[in-house]
């Protein structure tokens, strides 16, 4: 059967997110802080000695194999070092899909190291995150899974020299948003200018009282236009005296910050009605 490599592809949250312009290849340029979760898919790769790629996953991803973006990665990634070889990939999926939470990307990331080190190569995650980048923004950022700032579309990283260990509660409403449709509908004119720095600060003095003060996402307002099936849950997060919360990406997740987990199990069990809940932890 051969060796099985085994890779950890962590989801991922976003503590600061803002949208500082468009543009001239269309995409906007971001300022985000983006923070690992324990939280985490596994993709399982071994190699096929019929030169197919075949990937599996226990939940429904893409219509096609061929669409999901693991295949690609494995695709490109076998054809730019010449192997002859085949893979068989299997992940198993507890991120939600199109949720704001990078489950693809992180896929993708865990896909690339796993292939690294399955085919022997040696590239390092810098050289693994420039080639990951052709298949999405986060991709880079998923191949590092660190607490980083990231810059352009998402693809240039300063990587922040902390671990959080902060417990999060994640809250995902059956909707499936679409990125797209919401940058589509997003007006620069009602972006609020909001600073990187005091959010940077509270996380290189492990400030959490600063740090959820600090939460913010520019895309929030634009995705509960495109969705409003998501505002009840916003609204309900509004009327309970928490300590921070926020979306993640362009949604639908909202997570909440807390030091107690208890309370955190308390309110998963009081918000499962708006959701699939998930009792998680920042690394």
């Amino acid at each position: 059967m051969g060796r099985t490599i085994k890779e950890k592809a962590l989801a991922k949250i976003n503590l600061y997110l803002n949208v500082l312009g468009k543009r001239e290849d269309q995409y906007h340029e971001l300022e985000m802080v983006m923070a690992p979760l324990k939280l985490h898919d596994t993709v399982e790769i071994r190699k096929r000695q019929d030169g197919k790629i075949i990937v599996e996953t226990d939940v429904a991803v893409t219509e096609r194999m061929e669409d999901n973006i693991a295949y690609r990665a494995a695709s490109e990634f076998l054809k730019k070092r010449g192997i002859d070889s085949g893979v068989e990939i299997r992940i198993t999926k507890r991120i939600p899909i199109a949720a704001g939470l990078a489950g693809g990307s992180a896929d993708c990331g865990a896909t690339l190291r796993g292939l690294n080190r399955l085919f022997k190569i040696g590239y390092s995650r810098e050289e693994l995150a420039d080639f990951g980048e052709q298949f999405g923004a986060d991709v880079p950022y998923a191949v590092h899974q660190k607490i980083c700032i990231a810059r352009g579309k998402g693809e240039k990283l300063l990587f922040l020299d902390r671990r959080l260990r902060l417990p999060t509660l994640l809250i995902t409403p059956d909707v499936q948003v679409s990125t797209r449709k919401v940058y589509e509908t997003l007006s620069m004119e009602r972006v609020e200018p909001v600073k990187i720095t005091k959010m940077t600060n509270a996380i290189y003095n492990c400030n959490f009282d600063l740090l959820v003060r600090e939460l913010h996402n520019a895309l929030e307002p634009f995705t509960l236009e495109c969705h409003e099936e998501v505002r009840p849950l916003k609204e309900r997060l509004e009327q309970m005296d928490l300590e921070g919360y926020s979306m993640s990406g362009s949604g639908p997740t909202y997570f909440i910050l807390s030091k107690d987990t208890g309370r955190l199990k308390k309110l998963q069990k009081e918000l499962e009605v708006y959701g699939t809940t998930t009792l998680t932890r920042i690394v």
